[in-house]
């Protein structure tokens, strides 16, 4: 007898066209109290938690909730958004993410936003492994990373609605907010989903804060190779392997440099 395990077919379009809220750009409506702002000044993170554990899920019902994250870094902003922008590196230092490749990177100049779609493979524990597809937007005005799902293309999450902000505090350091909401597919063990919640939310700010305080001289600077905006504000020109629908777009160039 021989098992066959179908493929998803991963260019199939996601079966929905998003539940979750998306995060607006821009700072974060939450408030620091004297006993956190201890916290942070200790170099230690505060969490806001609101994902439920495995007992709070109902049924078959596909679990949800949202984490928010926030971490002083000794660093500029600059060198922190070199960390977070730079995402084909997640694999070399955030846990368990298998691979992370752009295959999407476009410039935006009607709004002055980037546009960056990525295909991550988070192998959490033995036997659940997760290959989702992630349409981000960077508002360099508004100092934000939004993210959900790119739904052009079939993800194992049901959902998600991610930020990063990040606020300078002076010259040498800065504020780092981190949310992400995620909705599973199905049911998930409790140790996974704490996982998913708990420990990635600590994950996330913890190898950005490590990375950024190791290399403050770093500054991610993007100088997309773009003519003459279209009619809709689009950058049109030759094609420079952007994949998809965008290959008639060009793709920027990501450059990186010291201070």
């Amino acid at each position: 007898t021989t098992l066959v395990v179908s493929k998803k077919n991963r260019n199939q379009p996601h079966h929905h066209k998003g539940v979750l809220t998306p995060y607006e750009p821009g700072p974060f409506s939450v408030s620091v109290s004297k006993k956190e702002e201890e916290q942070l000044k200790q170099g230690q993170s505060v969490m806001k938690q609101s994902l439920p554990s495995g007992s709070d899920t109902d049924g078959d019902a596909p679990p949800s909730g949202g984490v928010l994250c926030i971490q002083d870094v000794e660093a500029p902003p600059e060198a922190v958004w070199y960390q977070i922008l730079n995402l084909n590196d997640y694999p070399s230092k955030v846990a368990k993410l298998r691979s992370s490749n752009n295959y999407v990177e476009r410039y935006n100049k009607k709004d002055n936003t980037y546009n960056i779609k990525t295909k991550m493979v988070l192998s959490a524990f033995p036997g659940y492994s997760f290959e989702s597809y992630y349409d981000h937007t960077y508002h360099p005005t508004k100092s934000s990373l939004t993210w959900t799902l790119d739904y052009d293309k079939t993800s194992d999450f049901d959902d998600v609605s991610g930020h990063w902000h990040v606020e300078g505090l002076g010259q040498k350091k800065s504020r780092v907010f981190y949310a992400c909401d995620v909705q599973m597919g199905g049911p998930i063990p409790t140790p996974l989903l704490n996982y998913i919640g708990k420990q990635a939310l600590k994950q996330a700010t913890s190898w950005v804060k490590k990375e950024s305080e190791a290399n403050p001289g770093l500054k991610h600077e993007y100088t997309p190779q773009t003519t003459k905006p279209d009619a809709d504000g689009e950058p049109v020109g030759a094609a420079a392997g952007v994949a998809g629908r965008f290959a008639a777009l060009p793709k920027p160039k990501w450059g990186f440099k010291k201070q």
